[in-house]
């Protein structure tokens, strides 16, 4: 059993990986300027892979009423200030690699806090998906940071 903390830093991350999902789906047009359609496919099975491993893990550790109703409340307010940072922008790759900076930073701490949550109660298995999760959006946050510095280059080149 985890404690209420435990299964309510799970809902965060979970609510993560769904409203990555949803971002994806919304800003196809967007990302598809920054990402291979290989890429985005990935991204969108890693974000269900770690779906259906936080679920796994709070019915296990007996949280997963807590973990889902704080998943849904953190949801409700990610995609809150998603819609209020992207607007009606959602073709605009630029935008959408902004946003995701704020966003995979905010999913890397998030994570982080999972993996020590892992650490401190000796739950390898939720160490573990914490520490493969944080090191994908650490990626993924690279790959808008490049994308980025690539546009402030040819916006100052022309």
């Amino acid at each position: 059993m985890l404690n209420e903390f435990s299964a309510k830093k799970l809902g965060e991350v979970l609510a993560f990986a769904q409203v990555s999902n949803e971002t994806l789906q919304k800003g196809r047009a967007g990302f598809g300027m920054i990402l291979s359609e290989e890429e985005m496919a990935l991204w969108s099975e890693r974000n269900n892979q770690h779906e259906r491993s936080i679920m796994v893990m709070a019915e296990e550790y007996g949280v997963a009423s807590v973990t889902e109703a704080k998943a849904a409340a953190t949801a409700d307010k990610l995609r809150a200030m998603r819609d209020m940072y992207v607007k009606d922008q959602w073709d605009n790759a630029a935008e959408l690699s902004e946003w995701s900076g704020f966003f995979e930073g905010a999913a890397i701490v998030h994570w982080a806090l999972v993996e020590g949550i892992g650490e401190g109660t000796l739950h390898d298995k939720i160490s573990s998906l914490a520490n493969e999760a944080k090191t994908y959006h650490e990626e993924m946050l690279k790959k808008f940071e490049v994308f980025l510095k690539n546009i402030g280059i040819a916006k100052v080149s022309n």
